[in-house]
């Protein structure tokens, strides 16, 4: 089992599914409400990969893969593969099953505008929870 875990590749960074995503996350009727006022730029960041979720209004707009250093963000959560595989399974083990008990326990960071992370967090948590489903199709 722990092989399938590590051996997963990380959906929100592959190229191939990028539109997928987005209009995924878009047609999320509960993203949709949670994110109405929310107009950030998320960077995720998985070992050296990144990518930026560009957020206006609720609707996800364009997800940047590989953006250069001079593409901007709002606030970031980066952790490696293995964390992020972990904190995407269907059923997360324990401390990967929110945002916050991962970054309180584990290896995940955040940062940047903080605070706008948290005036935002209903809609970043149904993020991950679009996000996690995604993974799994």
């Amino acid at each position: 089992m722990w092989e399938e875990i590590f051996t997963m590749k990380i959906r929100f960074l592959d190229p191939n599914r990028v539109n997928q995503i987005r209009d995924y996350i878009n047609s999320d009727p509960e993203f949709k409400l949670a994110a109405k006022y929310m107009s950030q730029d998320i960077l995720l960041q998985v070992d050296e990969k990144q990518c930026i979720l560009k957020i206006r209004d609720g609707v996800i707009k364009d997800i940047l893969l590989n953006p250069s250093p001079m593409d901007q963000w709002s606030f970031f959560i980066k952790a490696p593969e293995k964390s992020w595989e972990l904190f995407l399974q269907p059923t997360p083990p324990p401390y990967f099953h929110s945002l916050f008990g991962a970054t309180l326990r584990e290896d995940f960071q955040f940062g940047g505008d903080v605070e706008a992370m948290f005036a935002h967090y209903w809609a970043t948590l149904r993020l991950f929870a679009v996000i996690r489903q995604l993974q799994h199709e």
